[in-house]
């Protein structure tokens, strides 16, 4: 067996994974200063462009890192013989941990995006902030645009079961312990090991084995996988949004290129 992961096995990861290659071509066509000419100085819809762009990379690192994941999982289970479980654990762990924590960031540039194309003050943000930058988004677009697509869109994305593990999961990365993943070998929790006995006034300690994991690399890609797909769908529907805006203004964006009209929309 050769010691690379070969195309025949990307490719078969890559078949679980989202299409973004249209959607990344036309937010690439979001120019900035070519949208600025048709708005005034003043405005900061513009700069939802920036945004866009800034969300849509992040959304293509996000799924490399999950391709990579799914990859090595594929590898060292199906294709190497012997099979290497402790390595399609650590690898598979190691770039689902690296997509959790780039849809949460995409999720920030998408809600910044909004904020741009609502002209949120940076005053109400604060007063509103309830964690990151995209729960405090939704919670003001609910109360001043309770109607509008982009609500909608950012909404069903804050519900979604998958959505809700993978942020979660993120969350407790980042600011707790790491959950224990099953298949890397013993592990502990944080915390005092001597327990109350439950056959004397006294306390037992239990030696060896570690503490039980919380998740297998199954689970991570089984809430991973589809808040992927789900934030691809979002983030599609709010960048043809912008575009449609912008085509109003007299800009015409296609999959290659933004174009200007000889006159105002």
């Amino acid at each position: 067996m050769p010691n690379f992961i070969d195309r025949e096995t990307h490719e078969q990861a890559n078949q679980k994974l989202p299409d973004i290659d249209r959607l990344t071509k036309r937010i690439a066509c979001l120019t900035v200063d070519f949208i600025s000419i048709k708005y005034k100085p003043e405005s900061n819809f513009p700069i939802a462009g920036a945004c866009f762009q800034d969300a849509s990379r992040t959304l293509a690192e996000a799924r490399y890192a999950l391709l990579e994941s799914f990859a090595h999982k594929i590898w060292y289970l199906e294709k190497m013989s012997p099979p290497n479980e402790f390595a399609a654990v650590f690898f598979g762990r190691f770039y689902a941990d690296d997509a959790a924590l780039r849809l949460y960031s995409a999720a920030e540039h998408l809600a910044k995006a909004a904020v741009y194309i609502f002209d949120i003050a940076d005053d109400k943000i604060v007063s509103n902030r309830t964690g990151s930058r995209f729960t405090t988004v939704r919670k003001i677009l609910l109360q001043e645009q309770p109607t509008h697509l982009i609500t909608s869109a950012i909404d069903e994305l804050h519900n979604s079961n998958e959505w809700q593990d993978t942020i979660g999961y993120r969350n407790t990365w980042v600011h707790q312990q790491p959950p224990i993943v099953e298949g890397l070998g013993t592990a502990f929790t944080r915390e005092r090991r001597w327990k109350k006995s439950e056959a004397s006034k006294g306390y037992a300690l239990g030696i060896g084995g570690g503490d039980e994991p919380e998740y297998s690399i199954d689970d991570l890609l089984g809430f991973i996988r589809p808040a992927l797909f789900q934030f691809t769908d979002k983030l599609t529907q709010i960048s043809e949004f912008y575009i449609a805006e912008l085509e109003k203004k007299g800009l015409t964006i296609n999959e290659t290129e933004m174009g200007l009209q000889t006159r105002y929309a």
